[in-house]
């Protein structure tokens, strides 16, 4: 089962406005900035690192800003909740429990990690994950890099 809440993501209209408020009313740091084709984004994280964790968490919110200026999803400007758990085995393992569940699931790599996303029965999306940034192949950062993850490298890397 995963171990622990991971992160949250919010879709915002102002960028900059959002992200100062929570390093000035929750004493979130500025871990990253990013883009990727459709949006911009922060990744905040605690002004302390977590112990246990390599380098601190890379990010405990995440703010998002579509460049069309769209509104946010079907879920409001909630995106989605995120579950890490302690390595590939146990992002397989997690895995293989939704498929068998009948659950669509979808896997991306996102280089400081590898992703399954899924829809619990209410449609509310949900990732569960492992932190590869310490992995050979893996990056500090995010940087707008992901695409989709071979499922035999994660069955690979799990040791199935």
């Amino acid at each position: 089962m995963p171990a622990r809440l991971g992160h949250l993501r919010l879709d915002v209209a102002d960028l900059d406005r959002q992200s100062d408020f929570y390093v000035r009313a929750l004493g979130l740091a500025v871990r990253e900035r990013a883009s990727d084709d459709t949006s911009d984004y922060v990744f905040l994280t605690d002004a302390q690192p977590t112990p246990g964790a390599p380098d601190g968490m890379h990010h405990r919110l995440v703010l998002r800003r579509a460049r069309d200026g769209s509104s946010p999803g079907p879920t409001g400007r909630f995106d989605h909740l995120a579950w890490e758990v302690d390595d590939e085995a146990e992002l397989w393992t997690t895995v293989q429990r939704l498929r068998a569940l009948g659950v669509e699931t979808d896997l991306q790599d996102a280089r400081i990690a590898w992703q399954c996303y899924f829809e619990d029965p209410e449609g509310t999306r949900v990732e569960v994950y492992c932190d590869r940034r310490r992995r050979s192949d893996g990056a500090a950062l995010w940087q707008g890099h992901q695409s989709p993850l071979d499922e035999g490298r994660l069955r690979e890397a799990a040791g199935a």
